[in-house]
């Protein structure tokens, strides 16, 4: 499986993508008690949910309803892909408290907040199908996608060629909390990148789904 790459500055959410599931132990983190500077509409309607020139998204819905979880989820996918290819995360990374609980937005996304003029950022184009979804408790969810990453490489790439190995299993563990604004909300509360586990499930229809032309 091609691990993803990512700048530099990201290594905070690769290390969330590696982490191991010890988190799914703790209790329900809740978000934020102080109410936030935008609502969750506005917010959402600044997520480009079918990606950004750079990296535009592809989405394959037909397996599953797209259904509460499954949405917040594919907000979560959107936002991670829009950072990656940001050259100025000022715009970008106060919409993750939107989308990720407020354990993860303070750890992996808050120290990048005011991060601009980002080098060498990663683009795409990528498409993503909904392969499954978990419930591992009334208020927790485990939501799986296969990425075609083909054609997602650094945008200061040389010599570039399609990936073979391109087919991408991640997995967003979502979180049904009560947030700043007094609502309830799915959020996710951790990411695994390159999803071994879910591998012998998924991985033969992954592998076989992603053969995309750009």
């Amino acid at each position: 499986m091609f691990v993803a790459m990512l700048v530099a500055a990201t290594v905070g959410l690769a290390a969330a993508g590696c982490t191991d599931d010890r988190r799914a132990e703790e209790p329900t983190p809740s978000s934020s008690t102080v109410a936030p500077s935008m609502t969750f509409e506005e917010a959402y309607r600044k997520l480009p949910m079918n990606g950004t020139k750079a990296l535009p998204i592809t989405w394959d819905l037909s397996a599953l309803p797209d259904t509460d979880e499954v949405l917040a989820a594919r907000r979560s996918l959107a936002f991670i892909y829009w950072e990656r290819q940001a050259t100025d995360w000022t715009e970008v990374i106060p919409i993750g408290r939107f989308v990720y609980t407020e354990a993860f937005y303070e750890e992996f996304l808050a120290p990048f907040a005011r991060s601009s003029a980002v080098q060498d950022p990663l683009i795409g184009p990528i498409w993503v199908k909904v392969m499954g979804v978990e419930r591992t408790g009334p208020n927790r969810a485990t939501v799986t996608f296969c990425t075609d990453h083909g054609y997602w490489r650094h945008a200061e790439e040389k010599h570039f060629k399609v990936r073979q190995d391109r087919a991408n299993l991640e997995s967003y563990v979502m979180e049904n909390v009560e947030s700043g604004d007094g609502e309830r909300h799915w959020l996710a509360d951790h990411l695994i990148d390159n999803d071994g586990d879910r591998q012998a499930k998924y991985g033969a229809e992954c592998t076989k789904w992603a053969r995309h032309q750009a």
